[in-house]
């Protein structure tokens, strides 16, 4: 079957009937979101059809990024479609694609104050063959289908208002665990967009799986009442798990579970590990160590709260259980460095040859970080465990094992 009638076939099922009578299809149904209820007209919540639009953007490149990942070929040099970031991640065509159509075409028009991309210094040209991202050529039999899905893009550019959100800066991982997309564990990989407001602060946004069938995905904006989506619920909800990341345990997270008597879930991505939290497959999610950015928690922390959970910074939970948010604003520099107390690592380092392995290294110039990692930690929580006997018991066991074992920001 052709790559054009495949994406037709899937387009043409997302658009079922069912869909057009506001139904979800029925294996999805139980695990769908109760939307809040309001008796708001939709223009008077402009968060919400914001959030709505860029949901239907992600269904339309849906579609395209499932005939990328299956036909992906992996390699450091030789392959068309796949090389190595400096960093050790994989870039895909498909990651520059998206946030090309999503930055320069669904966003266009001066409609937002700012717009913050993960692949921000990509090249991408998908208006004259061969397309190309950067100096990767994107193979022919893939034009059509991403001429079509640009101009679904466009269609939905159309309906976002031009004045409503002039005052927010987006941030967008156009494909959040692009490792996981290139090494066949397509259904950790998420789109991550999130809408911050003049304060940096995360107002809504949306996490959305589009290598899942169905497509598994949450929404919203708390200051507008408004949750929705289709979760991946599992039978037995695990409220005592604490998500780990696939790298290495630091001693303090590792003490906090065992001195909390709650019990360690593997995870991969981090727009999934939030989504997780939502669908009840967990009931924390702590970091100390980075390797994550700012566009990793601007739309997942709307999602979580408008879902009834918290996301927040790790130093001021620590102490006194305050829950402070990243600043999500465009910056040349990292806006939440803390002097004295980050250490240098390959991930964070805004110059990699000043990372010395095996030296512990404790930064004291702010120009030295990228200026979007976050450096002082995550704590989240599900909406399962947002009552204070949770939160107490997970900042008392914190406080217990933190003079042996300290956090180590990064």
């Amino acid at each position: 079957m052709s790559i054009v009638l495949r994406y037709l076939l899937l387009a043409a099922t997302a658009s079922s009937s069912a869909d057009a009578f506001g139904l979800a299809p029925a294996f999805a149904r139980r695990n769908t979101v109760p939307r809040a209820s309001s008796s708001l007209a939709a223009s008077d919540k402009p968060l919400t059809e914001l959030c709505e639009i860029t949901k239907e953007a992600c269904d339309a490149v849906a579609p395209m990024l499932n005939e990328l990942y299956s036909q992906i070929k992996i390699g450091t040099g030789t392959s068309d479609t796949a090389a190595f970031k400096s960093d050790a991640t994989f870039f895909t065509i498909a990651d520059g694609i998206v946030q090309h159509m999503f930055i320069e075409y669904l966003f266009a028009g001066n409609k937002f104050h700012e717009i913050v991309g993960e692949e921000d210094d990509s090249v991408v040209n998908i208006l004259e063959t061969p397309y190309t991202v950067d100096d990767l050529v994107v193979p022919e039999e893939f034009e059509e289908l991403i001429t079509g899905t640009l101009n679904n893009v466009r269609l939905l550019a159309d309906r976002i208002d031009g004045e409503a959100y002039k005052h927010m800066t987006v941030f967008v991982d156009p494909i959040d665990g692009t490792r996981e997309f290139a090494t066949g564990k397509g259904d950790k990989v998420t789109i991550l967009v999130g809408y911050n407001d003049e304060e940096g602060i995360p107002q809504a946004g949306i996490i959305y799986r589009p290598l899942t069938e169905p497509k598994f995905w949450a929404s919203g904006a708390l200051s507008e009442g408004f949750k929705d989506g289709v979760l991946d619920t599992p039978d037995e909800p695990n409220p005592k798990g604490v998500l780990i990341t696939d790298g290495k345990v630091s001693p303090f997270i590792a003490s906090t579970i065992e001195n909390s008597g709650m019990n360690r879930v593997a995870s991969l991505a981090s727009g999934n590990r939030v989504l997780m939290l939502i669908e009840g497959k967990a009931g924390a999610y702590i970091r100390d160590t980075g390797g994550f950015a700012k566009w990793d928690t601007s739309g997942p922390q709307a999602v979580l709260q408008a879902h009834g959970g918290v996301m927040a910074k790790l130093p001021e939970f620590l102490e006194d259980k305050s829950m402070v948010s990243y600043t999500h604003l465009k910056s040349k520099i990292n806006t939440d460095f803390c002097k004295r107390s980050v250490g240098l690592t390959l991930s964070n380092a805004r110059d990699k040859s000043m990372f010395i392995p095996g030296l512990d290294s404790i930064v004291t110039d702010v120009h030295l970080v990228k200026e979007y990692s976050c450096l002082q930690g995550l704590v989240a929580l599900a909406p399962t465990k947002m009552e204070t006997f949770y939160t107490n018991a997970i900042h008392s066991a914190m406080n217990n094992i933190r003079k042996e074992s300290p956090p180590m920001y990064t």
